[in-house]
């Protein structure tokens, strides 16, 4: 692997920013779950201390009203996220820009990693973008809202899973070499695919495998992250991302090494 001096790397880093700022995805994909953040930090609290009150159940709202907040609002930017890490990497196949990178930077690792690197980054932003804007929303809406080690402990596991789920896009557009083949399958596999096979991993008595799965591992990085906060159907705390962290070596480490060797011209 080629050495790389401080300075190539930050030009190599502010070039990539620059290809993802002079598009507009970057900030379009945000708008959706920020939206969602604001609104489920408005009205979520509410709705739980209703369930609470008409099932006479006795159980911590606050706890539980933080969690379903937090954990699907960094879940939604979680898929955002995916895309954009995908979308990010389909750009370059799609307008054919990787030939000159590689050629000016001479060299391909470099340009991989900084590409990578930006795209966690911005996947970092999402993550911190949605929590503020739903800590926000709770706080401003909720009065007995309050700041717990379970909110601070979510919202630290919500930014990890974002980054590193961007980066199985990433990564496995990479492998692919296709927009298509890259954005669509594995967008479809988080929100769909894998929940299907989990399903039928249950049926067979083989649901243990299922909780080792990547969204599996990240939901369970994100929601089982809280002290407080416990769900067997997802995997627990330190397994998570743990498995998490796996799935990105495996799936990136591939696309890297693809692109290393593919014939990009």
């Amino acid at each position: 692997m080629t050495t790389l001096g401080r300075a190539t790397v930050t030009t190599l880093v502010q070039a990539e920013m620059k290809k993802v700022l002079t598009l507009r995805t970057w900030w379009a994909l945000a708008l959706a779950p920020v939206v969602i953040a604001f609104v489920s930090g408005s009205i979520t609290r509410p709705l739980v201390q209703s369930i609470a009150d008409s099932a006479d159940a006795s159980f911590d709202v606050n706890l539980a009203s933080t969690a379903i907040v937090l954990a699907g609002s960094s879940v939604v930017a979680l898929v955002f996220a995916i895309i954009f890490g995908a979308v990010t990497v389909a750009n370059e196949f799609t307008h054919k820009t990787l030939t000159t990178t590689f050629l000016t930077a001479h060299g391909r690792d470099g340009v991989i990693a900084a590409k990578l690197g930006v795209i966690a980054a911005f996947a970092v932003g999402y993550a911190l973008a949605v929590q503020v804007v739903a800590i926000g929303a709770m706080f401003l809406f909720n009065r007995d809202f309050g700041f717990t080690t379970d909110l601070f402990a979510i919202c630290g596991a919500g930014v990890l899973a974002c980054a590193l789920w961007a980066l199985i896009g990433a990564g496995f557009t990479l492998l692919t070499g296709s927009a298509m083949a890259g954005v669509l399958p594995v967008t479809l596999w988080f929100l769909l695919g894998e929940w299907i096979l989990r399903a039928l991993l249950g049926a067979v008595g083989a649901d243990g495998i299922g909780t080792a799965l990547p969204g599996s591992a990240a939901i369970g990085t994100i929601v089982n992250a809280g002290p407080s906060v416990e769900l067997d159907w997802f995997t627990a705390w330190p397994s998570a991302p743990m498995f998490l962290i796996a799935w990105v070596v495996l799936v990136a480490g591939a696309g890297w090494l693809r692109i290393r060797t593919r014939d990009i011209t």
